[in-house]
């Protein structure tokens, strides 16, 4: 209530605008079924199975959604707006867990270093589609996923020579 007495409309946060809600060119089953997804900390029935089995079927919806990944993420990173209902599958207290390891792993800035690699992500993609690969340079690529799999951590310099030479012998043999 204000002074004057009137109810005050409640204020929601904005949402991080480095992070838009996530929209799919089909509509979800959150959007077709919101009701399935109402969840709160504490709402549980008295009987546990019931809530479990409740619980599963939302989850199993959005398995099956093209978007729950940047669903997770935009949930993580807008806890004010996400205190309830399950998004991504996951539950309110669940997102609270995953937000502790996002800080525990990437520190206590992690929405910022999310922000900085969404930005790299999208500059390189910007770059990518003003000047593709050559051809030569794509066989590069190629082989070296072949030969070395998915990067998961950097190369040491030595790596990177031996990398080097393997892939312009592969192309000098193709």
């Amino acid at each position: 209530m204000s002074r004057t007495g009137a109810a005050q409309p409640t204020q929601y946060p904005d949402p991080d605008p480095r992070f838009p809600f996530p929209h799919s060119p089909t509509p979800t089953r959150c959007q077709t079924e919101p009701t399935l997804f109402d969840f709160a900390n504490g709402d549980r029935t008295s009987d546990p199975a019931a809530t479990e089995m409740r619980l599963n079927k939302a989850r199993r919806a959005c398995s099956g959604c093209p978007i729950v990944k940047d669903c997770l993420r935009w949930a993580l990173i807008n806890k004010p707006l996400t205190k309830v209902g399950i998004i991504a599958a996951t539950t309110p207290s669940q997102r609270t867990t995953l937000r502790k390891r996002m800080a525990d792993r990437l520190g206590p800035d992690w929405i910022d270093v999310l922000a900085a690699q969404a930005k790299a992500r999208r500059e390189r993609a910007a770059a990518a589609r003003h000047n593709p690969l050559t051809i030569s340079q794509a066989r590069i690529v190629r082989l070296d996923r072949e030969i070395n799999g998915p990067m998961r951590r950097p190369l040491t310099p030595a790596q990177q020579q031996r990398n080097m030479a393997r892939l312009v012998a592969g192309l000098k043999a193709a």
